[in-house]
């Protein structure tokens, strides 16, 4: 099962054929796995924020079939971390400290 609706893949790529279906299908998977990483989230594509961060980076790696471009080297399309910031589980690296319980006895 497509992580987005085919048919709104083609609508957001402006595709009125079936041809592309595979790697279109395969395109819309790797972005739902990629927003799931960077967001330490499952992808949900009923999420509004979600759906158009890959469709964006569909867009992307259907337009720019290469791994970089001369005009754009390894950058995401505009609005897909800004998009996903919201989203994203923080993580810091500080840890509380355990305060003991009342009850504990310290020697």
């Amino acid at each position: 099962m497509p992580a987005l609706p085919l048919s709104l893949i083609r609508a957001h790529l402006v595709i009125d054929h079936d041809q592309d279906d595979q790697i279109l299908t395969h395109y819309g998977n790797v972005s739902a796995m990629w927003i799931s990483a960077y967001t330490g989230q499952p992808f949900d594509p009923d999420n509004a924020l979600m759906a158009q961060a890959a469709l964006l980076l569909v867009a992307q790696m259907y337009e720019t079939r290469e791994a970089i471009t001369f005009s754009n080297q390894y950058m995401l399309p505009f609005g897909v971390l800004d998009l996903l910031s919201p989203l994203k589980d923080r993580i810091t690296g500080y840890v509380a400290p355990v305060e003991p319980a009342e009850d504990e006895v310290t020697p």
